[in-house]
């Protein structure tokens, strides 16, 4: 794409160079055509160019957002799952709403400026947070805590494998205690 704007700049160039050698300006108002229509062809490729810019800042920015998405799913579920294992209602409590939250983040990402593999990623990782609130929803503490474990169990290689599959390896990313969180997603209540 920049190779083809910079050959289109040094063609419209070398077209007003080339009808400028020929058809020399004479009289001020020839000059003062000249200068304004070298004005507005310099105003246009520039245009074109911020334009295209913007886009491509665009489509980084939702990427972005869609790997931190998917960090933070991944994330949720190990602490979902390490609560389970711990059969700590508490935590479960503060991580299955923190589910919800991330699953708003994640109904935010536009779809419209996603590539193939991030655009599936997103759409699984909505279905699964979707999926684990409808399974946890009744959950209660004195509920099945082995089996609720073993699906974050069983959820948390296809989170992972989504990371990796779009560059963005689960070892490194998610937030890493409560505080992180909270200044990604807000407060979620009093500290």
């Amino acid at each position: 794409m920049r190779k083809v704007g910079g050959t289109a700049i040094g063609a419209g160039i070398g077209f007003l160079v080339v009808v400028g050698w020929f058809f020399r300006p004479t009289t001020s108002a020839e000059w003062a055509g000249w200068v304004q229509t070298i004005g507005v062809l310099a105003a246009i490729f520039w245009s074109v160019r911020l334009q295209s810019t913007a886009s491509r800042q665009s489509l980084r920015q939702a990427g972005q957002v869609a790997a931190m998405f998917a960090s933070h799913m991944h994330w949720v579920f190990r602490e979902l799952n390490d609560a389970c294992i711990k059969r700590s209602w508490a935590d479960y409590s503060v991580h299955r709403r923190i589910l919800q939250e991330v699953l708003m983040q994640g109904r935010e990402v536009t779809l419209q400026l996603l590539d193939g593999r991030s655009l599936a990623m997103v759409s699984s990782l909505r279905t699964i947070a979707v999926e684990a609130l409808e399974k946890t929803e009744g959950h209660t503490e004195s509920g099945n805590w082995m089996q609720l474990q073993l699906y974050f169990d069983r959820r948390l290689p296809s989170i992972a494998a989504w990371l990796s599959a779009t560059g963005n390896p689960p070892e490194s990313s998610g937030p890493t205690d409560y505080a992180g969180l909270r200044t990604s997603f807000g407060p979620l209540g009093n500290p």
